[in-house]
């Protein structure tokens, strides 16, 4: 069995919408001493309805996925990698927590992770001016770096561990950049539903403006900021597909999903939100 140090495998995962715990895609690339030795593509069925903007984004439909196996009966087949390796993502704190969260939802055990992320690696080797962003095809462009099909999971996840041997060559290791994952133990709350009154609607108006107060959507969000945006869009899920909330939901979802907003984007967003 390899060590941890010796075998790296790099993820990333497709999701059908913004609320559940649910992933239709995961691409696998499995390196052993610096080679690549594996690369893995698997649709999945995630039982749960897909989102147009999910669909805009990676083009997966409900209809590529008939026949697929679902989370559950795909695991005994990757397991595997998740186990005496170190598991690299681009913004590791979604693509392992929606693994997590999936296994969780079919009851299976979640395994130790050691985890690296390419942007916590990014961050720490250079300022976000040094490039404009810390976004996977920013930093691909500039490490020249292939992304030939962006937002597909193998691609993806072969683009991220060239990216994280890339930044080691050129600035060499540090001890913080492989750590343990440890998910975010926040119950989630039960969804609220329609507002009932102008002025509900406004305090949990308030409360999203409060949570976005020192965010920036065009940029990655922390774990702890993507946490608490996902909870305020779990708890009112029943009006993402009322306007203004579709559009609301939509930025939202963009946001925690490492896809970070443009300029004209973040300033519609708050905008819309009254702030």
């Amino acid at each position: 069995m390899e060590t941890r140090e010796n075998r790296i495998v790099a993820v990333d995962v497709e999701t059908p919408n913004g609320r559940d715990a649910a992933i239709c895609q995961i691409g696998i690339v499995v390196a052993e001493y610096g080679e690549i030795v594996k690369t893995e593509s698997h649709l999945i069925d995630p039982e749960v309805p897909f989102d147009p903007v999910n669909i805009s984004i990676h083009g997966i439909t409900p209809a590529d996925v008939l026949g697929a196996p679902n989370f559950a009966q795909l695991w005994p087949r990757i397991a595997a990698y998740f186990e005496d390796s170190v598991v690299v993502a681009h913004n590791a704190a979604f693509d392992l927590g929606m693994i997590t969260a999936t296994l969780e939802r079919y009851g299976i055990p979640v395994p130790e992770i050691t985890y690296c992320c390419t942007v916590q690696m990014a961050r720490r080797r250079f300022a976000r001016e040094a490039y404009g962003s810390y976004r996977l095809d920013t930093l691909c462009a500039a490490f020249d770096i292939p992304l030939t099909d962006h937002h597909d999971a193998l691609c993806d996840a072969m683009a991220c561990y060239r990216l994280y041997r890339e930044l080691l060559c050129d600035f060499g290791p540090d001890p913080r950049d492989m750590r343990p994952y440890r998910k975010c133990a926040k119950p989630m709350e039960k969804p609220a539903g329609r507002f009932s009154t102008e002025s509900e609607m406004e305090r949990e108006l308030r409360k999203l403006r409060e949570l976005l107060l020192d965010v920036h959507p065009e940029t990655f969000l922390n774990p702890g900021d993507s946490m608490a945006i996902a909870h305020w869009m779990d708890r009112h899920v029943e009006l993402s597909s009322e306007p203004p909330f579709d559009t609301i939901f939509q930025y939202l979802y963009r946001m925690i999903s490492d896809k970070p907003l443009s300029c004209a984007e973040a300033q519609e967003l708050f905008r819309l939100i009254g702030q």
